[in-house]
C-alpha cells in the first residue's frame, strides 16, 4: 500500500520483496550468480513460479529456458536482470509492456563516476521507472532477501540465514553478505535484507517505510553512504520511534575530506556527519561505529525489552573483568545505577566478605560454577527499582554441558533489557546457537561493543519515554532583526551585549572608550572581513585613549571598504564559548555550542543538536565537552554561570526558530561566561542573512 508522508512520496516495495514469480533474465550456467540465485531460490523453499530466460537455452537446471519475455506463460512479477549494461532499459521497457512490476538490476554503469554515457543511462532508468510504475532495487547492488517468503535473490551463499525479527537495508551489497553470514551464525533472524545499490528507483526511505509497517520487523538496520530524501527520511525516523522500531545505523563517511566552504565557524565546524549525528539524537537512532559493534547492539535489541531510561547495573565474576569495565564506561558514557540500601544488604551475604558491593559488582567465587546463585544476585539487581537495565558476565557453552533453562527463567522474571556479555570474542558452535534460543537471552562479545550496545538500549529508551520535540512555525519578523529591535530581542532571551559604541574615526572612538571606563577592546567592522581576529581585526585590553586613538588609525587600514567602522567596546573577563544556528541544507535548523578559542579551533570540542533545545537538552550538550570542567570552575577559577549559560543556548534556539525565514546564520563567538550570577555577554554577534 503507497502511503503519502508529509515531505513525498514513499514507493510501494511488494511487488519486490513480496513477489509471487520471479524471472532470472539471464539465466546461465556459465555465471556463478545466476547459478547461485536458481539455487538459492530452490533452497529457501520459495513457492512462487521461477522463469528462466535466455535465447542460448531451452532447458537449464531441469526446467524450461525461454528464449525471451514475451515467450514467459504469464508476466513474471519481478525480474532479475543479469545481462549487459547496454540493454538493461530495453529489457525493462519490454517488461513494463508486458506487465511486469519490479526488477533488480545487478549491473553497473549508471552513473556512478564520471561516465557521461553512463548518466544518460541512468536518467533514462528513472524516467522509464517514473512513467511506467515499474519499481527497481538497483542498479549496481547484489539484491534482496525475502526471508519468510523464501524470495532469496541474494547472488552468494549464506546457508544459516533463518527467520527473525531483524530487517536491514544496506547500501552496500558486498557489506551485506559479509555481514548477514557472520550475523546469522551469531543467532541473529532476519524477515528482509536489501542491497539497495544506487537507489535510481526505490531508495532509503521506500524500503524504511515499508519495514517500519510490517509486522514480524521489530529492529531495523541501515548501512547508509547518504540519504537521498532527508526530509523524508526524519519522518520515517520519527515513526518508528512511534512504532518502537529501534534503527540502528552503521553510517559510512564519518570524515570529509573537504567541508563545504562557510563564511561562520558555526557553518564551517559542522559537517554533514556532525549534523547526522544530530538528527540520530532527536530521533532515537542507534550510531554503531563499526559492523561488529552493530552484531552486538542487535542482539542486545532483539529480545524487544525496552529500558525506561538509562541507569544499568554490570555484575561480572572476576576483578580482572570489572577492572576492563571501569576503564571504559566513563569513556562510552554509560550512566551507572545506584543501588539501594535493600538491594545492597540482599546482595551482602551472597559473596564473599573481602569484596565490596558495588556497581559494577564483582561475585568473585559465586559467580564461578554457581549459576543458580550467580542468577539470583543478578535477580536482586533486576528487582532494584534505580536500575533500568543489566548487562551480566556469560558466556555460551562449547561442549560443556549446561541448564538454559536457569538464564530463561531468570530473563522472565524481569522485563527490563538483560544481555550477557563475554570480555572477548569467541567462536559459537549449533549448540551455542541453540542454547542462546532456548535462554530466550542475548549473549554479547567484548567488553566496549556491549558496553556500547547497553548505552544505545538506555539512549533508545530514554529518548522513547521522552519523544520527540517538534519545530515550531516560523513566526518572527524581519524588523526584529533592525538595530535596537535585535538588541532588546537578544537581551530578552538571555543574549545581553557588553557595553558598546560605534564610531567612524580614531577620534571617536577614543572618546568612546572614555564614556565606556577603560580597558575596552576595539574590533573594526567592514563587510569585507569575516573572521576579524584572523585578520587583526581585534584589539583587546586597550587602556588609554591615545592607544584607542593609534589602534583606530591601524584598523581602518585593513579593509577597502567605505562602510567600514569601529566598535569600542567594554573588556569582559570570562570563560569563552561559541554558540550558533544556522539551516543545514539537508536536515534544518541546528544549534552548536562549544568552548571558544582553542577548544573548538584545535580540538573540535562542540555539541550539535537539531532545533529546538531545551534547557535540558542545553545542559546536556554542555556536559558533553571535554572541557565542560573549565565552566564548573578549578584551579582557584570561579565557577561560571552555567544556569545563564543554558539560558543564552535556549535563547538561541527561540529566536533562530522564529526567524529562520530570515536567517542563514546567527552566531556567537565570542560568548562570555561570567562568574556564577553575573550572566553572559555577547561579545561578538555575527548574523548573516
Amino acid at each position: 500500500m503507497e502511503q503519502k508522508i508529509e515531505t513525498g512520496r514513499v514507493r510501494s516495495v511488494e511487488t519486490l520483496l513480496k513477489a509471487r514469480s520471479v524471472a532470472i533474465v539471464g539465466a546461465s550456467p556459465k555465471g556463478r550468480w545466476p547459478t547461485q540465485i536458481f539455487q538459492n531460490l530452490k533452497k529457501s523453499g520459495y513457492q512462487g513460479d521461477i522463469y528462466l530466460v535466455n535465447p542460448n537455452y531451452s532447458e537449464l537446471w531441469d526446467q524450461p529456458c525461454y528464449p525471451n519475455l514475451a515467450a514467459l506463460p504469464k508476466p513474471a512479477e519481478h525480474l532479475l536482470l543479469l545481462v549487459p549494461t547496454q540493454v538493461v532499459v530495453r529489457t525493462l521497457e519490454e517488461a513494463a509492456r508486458l506487465g511486469s512490476k519490479a526488477a533488480t538490476i545487478y549491473s553497473a554503469g549508471f552513473g556512478e563516476g564520471e561516465d557521461e554515457k553512463g548518466k544518460e543511462r541512468g536518467k533514462a532508468l528513472k524516467e522509464l521507472c517514473d512513467r511506467s510504475g515499474m519499481v527497481c532495487c538497483g542498479p549496481n547492488c547484489m539484491g534482496s532477501i525475502s526471508v519468510n517468503e523464501g524470495l532469496f535473490s541474494f547472488p552468494t551463499a549464506i546457508p544459516l540465514v533463518r527467520p527473525g525479527p531483524v530487517g536491514l537495508i544496506f547500501q552496500s551489497g558486498g557489506s551485506l553478505g559479509n555481514w548477514v553470514k557472520g550475523a546469522s551464525e551469531r543467532g541473529i533472524g532476519f524477515s528482509y535484507a536489501v542491497s539497495s545499490g544506487n537507489e535510481t528507483s526505490l531508495d532509503l526511505v521506500d524500503y524504511l517505510s515499508f519495514l517500519i509497517e510490517d509486522a514480524r520487523t521489530e529492529v531495523i538496520l541501515l548501512l547508509i553512504e547518504g540519504v537521498r530524501r532527508p526530509k523524508e527520511f526524519m519522518v520515517m525516523a520519527a515513526w518508528a520511534l512511534e512504532k518502537n522500531k529501534p534503527i540502528l545505523v552503521v553510517k559510512i563517511g564519518r570524515t570529509e575530506r573537504a567541508r563545504r566552504q562557510a563564511i561562520s565557524h558555526t557553518g564551517a565546524l559542522a559537517g554533514s556527519d556532525d549534523v547526522f549525528d544530530a538528527v540520530c539524537h532527536r530521533f532515537g537512532l542507534i550510531r554503531c561505529p563499526t559492523l561488529e559493534d552493530l552484531t552486538e547492539t542487535t542482539l542486545a535489541f532483539m529480545p524487544s525489552k525496552r529500558a525506561r531510561g538509562e541507569r544499568a547495573a554490570i555484575i561480572v565474576n572476576s576483578g580482572g573483568m570489572k577492572g576492563l569495565l571501569l576503564d571504559h564506561i566513563e569513556e562510552v558514557g554509560v550512566q551507572l545505577a545506584q543501588l539501594s540500601e535493600e538491594t545492597k544488604n540482599a546482595v551482602r551475604p551472597l559473596i564473599p566478605a573481602d569484596l565490596v558491593v558495588e556497581n559494577p559488582l564483582e561475585c568473585g567465587v559465586a559467580g564461578f560454577g554457581d549459576e543458580k546463585g550467580f542468577l539470583e544476585i543478578c535477580r536482586l539487581h533486576a528487582v532494584d527499582p534505580g536500575v533500568d537495565l543489566l548487562a551480566i558476565h556469560g558466556e555460551l557453552p562449547r561442549g560443556e554441558r549446561r541448564d538454559a533453562g536457569l538464564f530463561r527463567n531468570f530473563a522472565g522474571l524481569t522485563e527490563k533489557p538483560v544481555l550477557a556479555f563475554a570480555r572477548s570474542s569467541y567462536s559459537l558452535t549449533e549448540e551455542s546457537r541453540d542454547f542462546q534460543d532456548q535462554a530466550q537471552l542475548p549473549f554479547l562479545q567484548a567488553i566496549k561493543p556491549t558496553l556500547r550496545a547497553l548505552k544505545g538500549l538506555g539512549f533508545y529508551g530514554r529518548t522513547r519515554n521522552e519523544g520527540v520535540r517538534q519545530l515550531a512555525p516560523a513566526k518572527g519578523k524581519a524588523e526584529d532583526l533592525e538595530g535596537d529591535n535585535l538588541k532588546r530581542l537578544l537581551e530578552a532571551h538571555g543574549l545581553a551585549l557588553p557595553h558598546e559604541a560605534a564610531a567612524v574615526d580614531p577620534k571617536e572612538a577614543a572618546a568612546r572608550a572614555e564614556e565606556i571606563r577603560f580597558p575596552v577592546a576595539l574590533k573594526l567592522i567592514a563587510p569585507d572581513l569575516v573572521h576579524k581576529s584572523e585578520a587583526g581585526a581585534v584589539v583587546i585590553g586597550l587602556r588609554s585613549a591615545q592607544e584607542v586613538e593609534a589602534q583606530a588609525a591601524r584598523l581602518l587600514k585593513l579593509s577597502s571598504s567605505g562602510s567600514a567602522k569601529l566598535l569600542v567596546q567594554e573588556m569582559v573577563e570570562g570563560t569563552e564559548m561559541i554558540v550558533g544556528a544556522r539551516t543545514d541544507p539537508q536536515y534544518g535548523p541546528f544549534l552548536i555550542a562549544g568552548l571558544g578559542g582553542i577548544f573548538v579551533e584545535v580540538f573540535k570540542d562542540f555539541a550539535i543538536r537539531l532545533l529546538p533545545v531545551d534547557e535540558k537538552e542545553a545542559a546536556e550538550m554542555l556536559k558533553t565537552l571535554r572541557g565542560y570542567r573549565l565552566l564548573e570552575g578549578m584551579r582557584g577559577q570561579p565557577r561560571r554561570d552555567i544556569p545563564a549559560l543554558i539560558r543564552a543556548i535556549t535563547g538561541l534556539s527561540q529566536i533562530f526558530s522564529s526567524h529562520r525565514a530570515y536567517l542563514s546564520d546567527l552566531e556567537f563567538n565570542p560568548l562570555i561566561v561570567r562568574p556564577e550570577g553575573s550572566g553572559v555577554a555577547a561579545v561578538d554577534v555575527r548574523m548573516i542573512r
